[in-house]
């Protein structure tokens, strides 16, 4: 495994990098644990990898965001239904967001840590 830390100062954190991650139920706890998850995704990164890394976490989401796929999506409505989701599962302020994907599931869910992305 590999780690690079992105320098912020405060706001610092790690970039972990290695075969094998969300499988590592230890590494996710860590960052995990006693909070709630919100995974959010998109229909073919969630196809390919959502199921495990729900075998690895430390409880079930607390809530679950699947967008489409595609930069067409990165817009105020995909935003809004993922916000509508948050609220309605009345997540709050100390949710962890797990971000399975890049492009629009990392900038959507990515935008402030802690959250972890996993592409």
């Amino acid at each position: 495994m590999h780690t690079l830390t992105v320098n912020l100062g405060e706001r610092s954190y790690p970039i972990l990098i290695g075969d094998g991650l969300l499988r590592s139920r230890e590494l996710l706890a860590a960052h995990l644990a006693g909070r709630d998850v919100v995974l959010i995704s998109n229909t073919v990164v969630a196809g390919l990898y959502a199921d495990a890394l729900k075998q690895t976490l430390p409880q079930p989401p607390a809530a679950e965001v699947i967008l489409p796929d595609g930069e067409q999506y990165k817009t105020l409505a995909t935003a809004s239904r993922a916000f509508d989701v948050l609220i309605a599962n009345r997540i709050g302020r100390d949710a962890v967001v797990v971000a399975l994907g890049g492009g629009v599931v990392g900038d959507l869910a990515g935008s402030s840590p802690p959250a972890i992305s996993a592409a």
